[in-house]
């Protein structure tokens, strides 16, 4: 009887010490995971308890990270249709331009090294 006692002394011992090192784990995992958070652009925050829900449930930390390279992958395809829409309007307007030098040159002498300046402006933008 006394040595189950002492036996059940030590397996309690070691349920607590296991305890506590989980307990540790759990803390540095979510200290890292909002570190990575922290890390991230505004854009691709998330709303307070997400990392620690995250970390409850093994499939959260799967969504979390799915949901940021989504968000990535969003903002990203989204700055590219940005771009593409001003370079297309850079362009345009050029062309605009290109239209209405002519009528400069012959309205206005005083025009002249305006229209010039312009016009090589316009041929830096052509490739």
């Amino acid at each position: 009887m006394k040595n189950e006692i002492a036996d059940l002394r030590c397996t309690i011992a070691g349920l607590i010490g296991e305890n506590d090192r989980l307990k540790e784990g759990n803390e540095m995992l979510i200290g890292e995971l909002a570190a990575i958070r922290d890390m991230l652009p505004d854009e691709y925050g998330f709303e307070e308890g997400t990392v620690e829900y995250a970390i409850g449930y093994p499939e959260g930390v799967k969504d979390l990270v799915r949901q940021t390279i989504e968000r990535m992958q969003a903002r990203i395809e989204f700055e590219q249709l940005m771009y593409e829409m001003s370079d297309k309007n850079v362009c345009d307007l050029m062309e605009l331009l290109m239209k209405c030098l002519p009528v400069l040159d012959e309205r206005n002498p005083a025009f002249n090294d305006l229209s010039k300046e312009l016009r090589e402006e316009i041929a830096s933008f052509s490739v």
